[in-house]
Parts: C-alpha cells; sequence; structure tokens
C-alpha cells in the first residue's frame, strides 16, 4: 500500500515538474519574440509626422519651424501613405502655420492636397533640403517679433534637379511659437 503511495505521490509530481518545465519553456519563447518586434520596430518618416503632437513637442525656434516644413513636404512628395496620413501630415502642417497665412487660404486642405497631387504626378520630389544654419535676426514689427529664414531645397523632376533658395518670413504667435507667416523664392 505504501508502495503505491509513493508510486503515485512521484507520478504527481513528475506531471507537475513536466508542466512546469513546459509553461517555463513557452514563457521564454513569447516572451522573447514579443520583446524582439518591440526593438526591431523603427518609426517611418510618415510615422515620425503623423506622430507629431504640436502641443508637447513644439520647434523651439524658427530654423527648425522651416526644417520641420521642408521635411514634411520632402515626405509628401515622395513617400507612400495612405489618406489619413496625408491628413494628419497637412494638420500637422497647419499647426506650424500663421493664423493669416491660414486665413487667407479659401481651402487649405484640398489646394496642399492639389498641390501634392500635381507634384507627385509630375515626379517631383526634394531628395535634400537645407536650413539655414546661422540664427536668424529677430526685428519686432507692430509690436511682434519676426524673422526670415533661408532654405535651400533640390527639386528633383525626373532624372534632372534643380536648385531653388526659399525666404521662409515667420512671426511668434502670442504664446511665443514661431508660425510660418509666408515664403518666397530668392534669386541666387
Amino acid at each position: 500500500m505504501e508502495n503505491t503511495k509513493s508510486v503515485v505521490i512521484k507520478s504527481v509530481l513528475l506531471a507537475v515538474f513536466g508542466a512546469l518545465v513546459v509553461l517555463g519553456l513557452f514563457l521564454i519563447f513569447t516572451r522573447n519574440h514579443s520583446s524582439s518586434n518591440e526593438e526591431n520596430y523603427t518609426l517611418t518618416v510618415v510615422d515620425q509626422i503623423t506622430t507629431t503632437n504640436l502641443e508637447k513637442d513644439y520647434p523651439a525656434n524658427p530654423r527648425k519651424v522651416v526644417d520641420m516644413y521642408a521635411n514634411i513636404m520632402k515626405v509628401l512628395y515622395k513617400e507612400t501613405y495612405t489618406d489619413d496620413q496625408q491628413k494628419r501630415m497637412l494638420e500637422v502642417l497647419e499647426g506650424i502655420m500663421d493664423d493669416e497665412l491660414l486665413a487667407n487660404q479659401s481651402d487649405y486642405y484640398q489646394s496642399m492636397k492639389n498641390e501634392v497631387k500635381t507634384r507627385r504626378d509630375e515626379d517631383y520630389s526634394i531628395p535634400t533640403y537645407q536650413v539655414q544654419s546661422r540664427e536668424p535676426e529677430v526685428v519686432t514689427v507692430d509690436g511682434r517679433k519676426m524673422c526670415n529664414v533661408d532654405c535651400y531645397f533640390s527639386l528633383r523632376k525626373g532624372t534632372s534637379s534643380q536648385g531653388l533658395y526659399y525666404v521662409f518670413i515667420l512671426r511668434q504667435d502670442d504664446s511665443g511659437k514661431w508660425k510660418i507667416l509666408g515664403w518666397t523664392e530668392k534669386a541666387n
């Protein structure tokens, strides 16, 4: 009788031990698998823009505002994205524009979508751009701080390229954020 109890207890202990080994291996493989997926995921350039929260992470200075504008236009012209992603990128772009500039647009979203579609259809891209490295001179106009920031764009159509210089006019809003008031092409 005692021999039978001993065999039953050993069998139960072996079954429990076997179950723990199987559960341990399962957890090891699933934990490593999920953490490796998290580590290997990198944001695409589209994701970087569409996840931008301007309320928490607004560009710190006028040059960074122009850099954000140029980068968004570069992505809009050439990358692959969904309609929802395009809408979100245009919202981020709108967030760095001055209210006066936006008020002068009859339909900001539609005009931007049309411009991007036309440029993409004509095989335009912006392979590179360069925002001026020096700090811009800040002046006060009608009680508001303003400055100009130069930006060089390498614009490619098909296989031919041309360099364009733009001067961006920025104005500080009431909360101290630099916003794009407009831009003009600068003669070389």
